[in-house]
């Protein structure tokens, strides 16, 4: 990824003209850097290009990804989740491993390549409870038209395990499966560290309508030296969500917003702010098969509110 360094009034007269955008050619995103004293080293990454593009609405406020998953990696993401939303929160659990294979490129419209195949063999267990294989396709934008495409399996469990906050998830990958389902052999077998939970808060004031949004949002801090991540996205009225930013700071429990980062939503698309608190634990492994296991273990507390 393309890293510019600028001060925080550049980086914002930017990032409001990418993603209103129209342009066919789909831009590097970029990741930026303010060093000021009021923002403690903030970085913010512009991730959609265009917010009325379907093929980037892809479920972020309960994954806590915003990003494409690298070729030729294994990957696995646990999560404990929270969405707030008209003073209730729903509480549940999530767990996805994906298996890439930079070896069989998926080819989308005009020979460009969407993505890389992927596998789910063997059984894969979150304490104990084993996930299930299902298929695995993902969105691109072709010519003004949303496509998918089918890349293989995935492992998913979704709400059917504990995740114990401030503890660990116990993971077992068995590479071959027998009959009945039953698994083949010794596993890989280890304990992924879970984060603190995380708690957020956000205020809004001001209107959308004359440009005079201001936004704070709030948490319970954990560790000053690590960071956590602020994805501020938007939905539809129709519930799609859409990623806008992301950005990262000092886990210190408090950050402004910048009022452009509000003030340019578009509202005719749009009726609700996401504003995604997420607090990870990244770790890299080695597996037998020669790729690099990424594991993300997650707090995330999704915000759902009213656009002013």
């Amino acid at each position: 990824m393309k890293k510019l360094i600028f001060y925080l009034n550049a980086l914002i007269l930017f990032a409001a003209g990418f993603i209103l955008s129209s342009c066919n050619n789909p831009a590097p995103t970029e990741l930026v850097q303010d060093n000021s004293s009021t923002q403690n080293q903030v970085q913010y990454e512009v991730i959609t290009k265009d917010p009325t593009d379907a093929a980037y609405s892809n479920g972020f406020d309960t994954t806590g990804v915003t990003t494409v998953i690298p070729p030729n990696v294994y990957f696995i993401n646990i999560s404990g989740t929270k969405v707030s939303e008209n003073n209730s929160t729903r509480k549940f659990s999530f767990a996805q491993a994906i298996f890439t294979d930079k070896s069989h490129p998926i080819m989308g419209m005009g020979g460009r390549i969407v993505g890389y195949g992927t596998s789910a063999p063997g059984v894969l267990r979150f304490n104990g409870i084993t996930a299930d294989s299902t298929p695995y396709r993902i969105k691109f934008s072709y010519n003004g038209n949303v496509l998918d495409s089918l890349l293989g399996n995935m492992f998913i469990l979704n709400n059917q395990f504990n995740f114990n906050y401030g503890s660990q998830v116990h993971i077992q990958y068995y590479s071959e499966r027998g009959m009945h389902g039953n698994p083949i052999g010794s596993p890989i077998d280890f304990y992924v560290p879970t984060p603190k939970e995380i708690n957020g808060s956000v205020r809004i004031t001001g209107h959308l309508a004359n440009k005079s949004l201001t936004g704070e949002v709030e948490w319970n801090n954990w560790n000053p030296a690590d960071s956590v991540d602020l994805i501020l996205g938007v939905a539809t009225k129709q519930g799609s969500t859409f990623p806008l930013f992301k950005i990262r700071t000092l886990d210190k429990g408090k950050l402004i917003i910048p009022p452009k980062l509000l003030n340019d939503i578009p509202a005719a698309q749009f009726n609700k702010f996401v504003f995604t608190f997420v607090r990870r634990i990244r770790i890299i492994r080695n597996n037998p098969h020669g790729q690099a296991l990424f594991v993300f273990s997650q707090s995330i507390h999704s915000i759902i509110i009213d656009i002013p």
